[in-house]
């Protein structure tokens, strides 16, 4: 009796799981086709439009779908508007369906993407030294003598790859580094006029 019991809980359980999965896949799959048609409802030209400001522009649109669909939304998706992972997980199963409904917006968004980082990626510069300080101010400037002895500055504005270095003294002392970096105009409030700076994206140790 108890076996018969565990077998009709499970069987019902294992319905309701299926029955849940079905309606979220179909919930999904609304939004994206409505995400699709409210991006091209919009007459963007793909071809001018910044890979940033079709981000904005797509995500502006699948909230606007998820709001149409609020109710249903927070019955069926596990999606938390206050989570980041959460929201980016809930794009990316958006933008996989959108693949179907408007290849168009997808390609467009996945070749501006590449030529937005074409041309970040064509204007780096490469630096070899070694690092002889980090002075710690508003922003970290890190300090490196390359191979003719000369001191050059470079900004720490932002996370980048091989960060995990500089709080390594034994590597900072001993060790050649490769420091990838651009060239940006900014203010310097010191003499109160726009100036290159060195801004770091990379370090690897040699």
């Amino acid at each position: 009796m108890k076996k018969t019991i565990l077998f009709i809980s499970f069987t019902f359980v294992t319905f309701f799981a299926n029955a849940q999965s079905e309606e979220a896949d179909a919930l999904l799959d609304k939004i994206s086709m409505e995400t699709c048609e409210c991006v091209e409802n919009k007459g963007l030209d793909y071809s001018k439009i910044s890979s940033s400001k079709l981000e904005l522009e797509f995500g502006i649109c699948i909230m606007e779908s998820y709001a149409k669909n609020k109710r249903k939304a927070e019955k069926y998706l596990d999606v938390s508007l206050n989570d980041d992972a959460s929201l980016e997980k809930f794009g990316e199963d958006i933008g996989f369906l959108m693949v179907n409904n408007c290849p168009d917006v997808i390609m467009a968004l996945a070749g501006n993407y590449a030529a937005d980082e074409f041309e970040e990626t064509k204007d780096d510069l490469t630096l070899i030294g070694k690092i002889i300080n980090i002075e710690t101010t508003q922003f970290n400037t890190i300090e490196i003598k390359d191979d003719s002895n000369r001191v050059q500055k470079l900004l720490w504005l932002e996370y980048f790859e091989g960060e995990e270095f500089l709080s390594n003294s034994k590597v900072l002392k001993k060790k050649n580094m490769e420091v990838v970096y651009i060239e940006k105009e900014l203010y310097d409030p010191k003499i109160k006029e726009y100036r290159n700076f060195k801004i770091i994206k990379k370090i690897s140790v040699l």
